[in-house]
C-alpha cells in the first residue's frame, strides 16, 4: 500500500512531456511571425557589400484605403538615380504560400517603377522586390509589411 506513487511517479515526466509540447502546439498556432523561409538568404544579398554597383531603394506606402503603394528605384554606388528597365515583386508568407502573389509593376517615369498592393489578410507579410538597369545590372530589395 505505501508503493502507490511509484506508478504515478514513472508517468509523471511523461505527462508533464506532454503539457509542454500542449503548450509549444498551441503557441505555433496562435502566432505568426510573418518570415519567409529564406529571407534572411535574401536580405543579405539585398545588403551584400556597401561597395555593390546598384541597390534597389524601395518604399511602401500605406493609402487611405488600406492598400500599399510600392515604389522603386535604383540607384548607383555614389547614390545618383539610375533608369531601371524593369522590375518585379513578390509578396510572400510562410504560413500563408497560397496567397503568395507576384505584383505587376508600372513604369512612373524617370526609371521609377510602381505597384499597387493589397494585402490578402491581416498580419506580418513579406515583400521582396528586384530591379534590373538595361546594361542587366539587377538589384534586390526586401521589406516587412507589419499590421
Amino acid at each position: 500500500m505505501a508503493r502507490r506513487w511509484i506508478p504515478l511517479l514513472a508517468v509523471s515526466p511523461l505527462l508533464a512531456l506532454m503539457a509542454a509540447d500542449t503548450v509549444m502546439a498551441i503557441l505555433a498556432t496562435s502566432t505568426d511571425p510573418g518570415l519567409v523561409a529564406d529571407a534572411p538568404r535574401r536580405i543579405g544579398m539585398a545588403r551584400l557589400a556597401p561597395a555593390a554597383e546598384l541597390r534597389a531603394d524601395a518604399l511602401a506606402e500605406r493609402q487611405n484605403d488600406g492598400t500599399y503603394l510600392m515604389t522603386l528605384r535604383l540607384r548607383d554606388a555614389r547614390g545618383a538615380l539610375v533608369p531601371a528597365a524593369a522590375a518585379e515583386g513578390r509578396l510572400e508568407r510562410t504560413t500563408h504560400a497560397g496567397a503568395d502573389q507576384s505584383l505587376s509593376f508600372s513604369e512612373a517615369g524617370g526609371g521609377t517603377w510602381q505597384a499597387k498592393l493589397v494585402l490578402p489578410d491581416a498580419g506580418a507579410w513579406q515583400v521582396t522586390l528586384a530591379a534590373r538597369d538595361e546594361d542587366g545590372r539587377s538589384a534586390l530589395a526586401v521589406i516587412r509589411l507589419a499590421p
